[in-house]
């Protein structure tokens, strides 16, 4: 229906823009789910910005659908390379969400990341970097496993794209990662381990520990846990 109506949809997406803008209209959240429906269908060089300040303030709405619709409509704006380059505006609303209570929320948020830097480039900013990857640090042990495997995913994409002088303050935060991703090498969830085995390999080498790196290379495990002063190191 969507596919066979793009005419008419555009339409009135590009109406309920204007009527978005305005905080507080009792009719937001059924207008809200609509745009995301139809994003696809959009052309989105007239009104990129527009939605995306949408997006962002129902990133803060205290509304759980709200926030969930606002992440679904980033998700689809994320794939694509024009949007992406925009998604600096929003990256410190994605950032405080990963905190949030709700699961799919901070699924979501971990998705739009992802898809932003999937493209080279595009990369992390020296105030966004360490804030992200700190953020970061708590999901490697959620209970859900996808938000695991993104979060490692994303901290390895962190430590690779950041900017030169960004380095030296997300030195810290990496350290702090290493116990946590080495346990997490032992994950019962065979993606979840491999995607820690390969950001722990990236993180000693961000470090540039030559001889931790080795160990990882060479999956010298229990060595590296004595390392790091693990009591399971032998």
């Amino acid at each position: 229906m969507r596919r066979d109506f793009v005419p008419l949809c555009s339409r009135i997406a590009l109406h309920l823009l204007g009527l978005l803008s305005m905080e507080g209209h009792r009719w937001d959240l059924p207008f809200l789910a609509f745009l995301v429906e139809v994003l696809e269908c959009l052309d989105l060089r007239d009104c990129a910005d527009s939605i995306l300040e949408i997006m962002s303030r129902h990133l803060r709405n205290e509304c759980r659908e709200r926030r969930r619709l606002a992440l679904r409509g980033l998700v689809v704006l994320s794939k694509d390379p024009s949007m992406a380059r925009r998604m600096g505006t929003v990256s410190q609303r994605l950032v405080d969400v990963l905190g949030d209570a709700d699961g799919e929320v901070v699924r979501m948020s971990l998705s739009v990341f992802m898809n932003v830097l999937q493209y080279k480039n595009i990369l992390v900013s020296s105030t966004t970097a360490p804030k992200l990857a700190e953020a970061l640090l708590p999901l490697f042990d959620h209970d859900n496993s996808h938000v695991q495997l993104l979060s490692t995913q994303l901290f390895e994409k962190v430590m690779d794209l950041v900017v030169d002088e960004g380095k030296k303050p997300l030195k810290r935060i990496v350290s702090q990662s290493l116990l946590p991703l080495f346990l997490h090498c032992h994950e019962e969830n065979q993606r979840v381990a491999e995607a820690s085995m390969k950001t722990l390999h990236c993180a000693t080498g961000f470090l540039k520990k030559r001889g931790l790196k080795q160990l990882v290379k060479k999956e010298k495990l229990p060595k590296f846990g004595k390392c790091l002063g693990w009591p399971g190191g032998t």
